[in-house]
């Protein structure tokens, strides 16, 4: 039966470092959001209807978090969001 060569992996080494030794450095991480608030919190907090958050998320560029079915929204984001909108216009 032939051998065959086997591969060893060096745990000292990154994924994809082959031979490197360059270490990965990240990125630093923002802090995670304050509160991720529902569609009705965000129609509260906008005083809109559903119809124009539609609008504003497809058209405006209104920032969302989608999971799976579920819209949820970071009231900072959209807070930032509108003094950028505010500055605009």
């Amino acid at each position: 039966m032939p051998r065959t060569k086997s591969h060893s992996v060096n745990p000292h080494k990154g994924f994809g470092a082959q031979g490197t030794n360059k270490k990965f450095i990240a990125e630093p991480l923002s802090p995670p959001p304050e509160a991720l608030i529902d569609t009705q919190e965000l129609l509260q907090f906008l005083k809109l209807g559903k119809t124009k958050i539609s609008e504003l998320i497809n058209r405006e560029g209104l920032p969302v978090h989608k999971f799976g079915n579920t819209y949820r929204f970071d009231r900072n984001e959209v807070w930032q969001w509108l003094q950028n909108r505010r500055q605009i216009l």
